[in-house]
């Protein structure tokens, strides 16, 4: 039988990790039983992981950065970890807070299994945010898909089977994990409801959708630029009167993009193991 890894990226929030890992732990039958790769984002506070009681979860494996990274970032590091194994494994990637459902893990498994040579992708439903950050996620959808011709309606939880990792491109889930998968996998739709966090509120904002819009357009970076091009001709026929401040926008983006590119750029010989400065089995 496959075994199920669980990738969980984590900065600080040890108090939802070891709520999730219950969960998780209450939600698996006996003949699933899984590994937990937890990636310490370089947390500021100490590890605090509860692994009593866990019959479930067969071990817990935490990576921990040399410096704090984000959570595409860490999902990166630790995918490129796994692809070392060589073996036949299957992969789940959630976030750590709570808003992933514990639930849906045995079905995207499920899944995974009967289409094996898809990543399973969990879209959501609904979103439990306030107004404004769902009209401003509907904008960011809207933005990626002209500049993308995808539309970007999941974020990192998935579940494949290990083979897939010679298809995922890194360097683009270095960027963003959801990019990286549609720009080189076929994938499966699932669709659930987004959980509330298990403590405090949301960290999304209107800046963070932005900067998330950028890692995105930056992977397809040149649909990118053909996509403006042929924006800026749309403008040109039909919306000469609006001109300059539609081209400004256009060039504002692309820049945006471009800046975010060099930011996050790593060489392609660059190996992402030097990433990790330590890695203790709990």
């Amino acid at each position: 039988m496959s075994e199920n890894i669980i990738i969980i990226p984590i900065y600080n929030d040890w108090k939802s990790l070891n709520k999730l890992l219950v969960e998780i732990n209450q939600t698996l039958n006996h003949t699933d039983l899984c590994k937990v790769l937890i990636v310490n984002d370089s947390s500021t506070q100490k590890i605090n992981i509860q692994s009593k009681n866990l019959n479930k979860i067969k071990e817990i494996k935490v990576l921990t950065t040399t410096r704090n990274l984000g959570s595409q970032k860490s999902i990166c590091i630790a995918l490129n970890y796994l692809k070392r194994l060589n073996d036949n494994f299957y992969i789940t990637i959630m976030d750590g807070d709570g808003e992933d459902n514990p639930s849906e893990i045995k079905k995207m498994l499920n899944t995974a299994k009967k289409w094996g040579d898809c990543v399973v992708t969990s879209h959501r439903k609904d979103r439990n945010e306030n107004i404004i950050i769902k009209f401003s996620y509907k904008i960011h959808l809207i933005i990626s898909f002209f500049l993308t011709w995808h539309w970007v309606s999941f974020g990192n939880f998935s579940c494949f089977n290990s083979s897939n990792l010679n298809k995922i491109n890194l360097h683009d889930v270095w960027y963003a994990f959801s990019a990286g998968v549609l720009k080189n996998c076929k994938i499966k739709k699932l669709y659930a409801s987004r959980q509330k966090r298990y403590f405090e509120s949301s960290k999304v904002n209107f800046l963070k959708l932005i900067e998330h819009s950028g890692r995105i357009i930056s992977v397809f970076y040149k649909r990118m630029f053909l996509s403006s091009l042929l924006l800026i001709f749309v403008i040109w026929l039909f919306a000469s009167q609006f001109n300059f401040l539609l081209y400004v926008s256009i060039i504002f983006v692309n820049l945006i993009v471009v800046l975010i590119k060099i930011k996050n750029y790593i060489l392609p010989s660059k190996d992402l193991n030097s990433f990790i400065v330590a890695v203790e089995i709990l």
